[in-house]
């Protein structure tokens, strides 16, 4: 089995030869990528100077796929046809000009670990809450094709003409209207996972019984989509909501950038929930999706959110979980 570099090379020198022959004078560029709380070798074929968008793929997520079937054919051949479908499917694309009216009008949050995202948040627009930063991005697509958007670099941002403040007024507004935001009770989660693999709601419901008989009541907060929703723990109205129903303070487990639990405060103990939070990180959540080792309070009668912990030397770095193989469209630039 061939490592990492190894791979890399191969790729790089190969990959063209699982393209279609339109593609036989298409240049592969393979650079790194500051994605959040890790950069990733990206590999861009470039077929047409005049094209906007291309995808681009990921060469770590390749080379998981290469490990686990020890294919390097199947690898590749996945990978072409996946561009070649994904760039039909984007020729008709444009990505607007970021216009200040435009961004104020598309621009939402989500929300990033601060320590883990040193270098991206050096180009990034942000604000630093607690242990995390609030980033913002522009919805450039959301459509049957899926979710698309843009970072708001320090450049788009000067050249929109918005300062910080703006952004984070502009997107505290449209967060709400772009990426609703979504509670559910545990018991509620469970059901969809059940029911969505095919089993009877009522089989479901009688093998996971009511949220009173749970050892812990738990809530989710996250979005309408399920990506990006944890930034809705920043806003008062739902954590008051849910303090109000469950007539208790609360407890905030970041389960990932996608979505946060909470307990009622007096169900636990800040510093156990803390190690809970590290130990699902650490074996369960892919690197790229950790929000933070920490937990939170809400003070429902302050209507005040703190960190409840700050435990030392509990980053969310050590990569664990397995990659899948992905890719995003991304502005070309030469």
């Amino acid at each position: 089995m061939m490592d990492y570099a190894t791979f890399k090379a191969v790729a790089e020198k190969k990959i063209l030869d699982y393209f279609p022959d339109s593609f036989k004078n298409a240049t592969v560029e393979i650079k790194p990528i500051t994605k959040v709380n890790k950069t990733k070798d990206a590999i861009t074929i470039f077929a047409d100077d005049d094209m906007k968008i291309t995808p681009n793929f990921y060469l770590d997520d390749m080379y998981e796929h290469y490990k686990n079937f020890e294919d390097l054919e199947e690898v590749f051949s996945k990978v072409a046809a996946s561009y070649v479908r994904e760039l039909e499917a984007a020729k008709d694309f444009r990505l607007p000009v970021f216009s200040k009216e435009f961004v104020s009008e598309n621009v939402f949050m989500t929300m990033v670990n601060t320590e883990s995202n040193k270098e991206l948040l050096m180009n990034a627009v942000h604000r630093d809450i607690n242990d995390c930063s609030v980033i913002y991005r522009i919805m450039v697509d959301n459509s049957e094709r899926g979710l698309a958007s843009i970072m708001v670099t320090n450049d788009i941002a000067e050249t929109a003409e918005l300062s910080e403040q703006e952004l984070f007024l502009a997107a505290s507004e449209n967060t709400k209207r772009i990426l609703p935001a979504k509670i559910m009770n545990m018991k509620e989660v469970i059901m969809g996972t059940m029911t969505k693999d095919g089993m009877p709601r009522e089989v479901a419901e009688s093998l996971i019984g009511s949220q009173e008989e749970m050892e812990l009541p738990m809530w989710v907060i996250t979005n309408e989509s399920g990506i990006n929703g944890a930034v809705n723990m920043l806003y008062d109205e739902n954590l008051q909501m849910l303090s109000q129903k469950l007539n208790d303070d609360l407890y905030i487990l970041p389960s990932s950038i996608h979505e946060v639990i909470c307990i009622p405060a007096s169900m636990g103990e800040p510093e156990q929930l803390a190690e809970m939070v590290n130990e699902v990180n650490m074996a369960c959540v892919c690197l790229e999706d950790r929000l933070s080792n920490q937990v939170y309070h809400y003070d429902k009668d302050l209507r005040k959110l703190t960190m409840a912990t700050d435990t030392p030397n509990k980053g969310i770095g050590d990569m664990v979980a397995e990659q899948s193989l992905i890719y995003e469209a991304k502005e070309q630039k030469r």
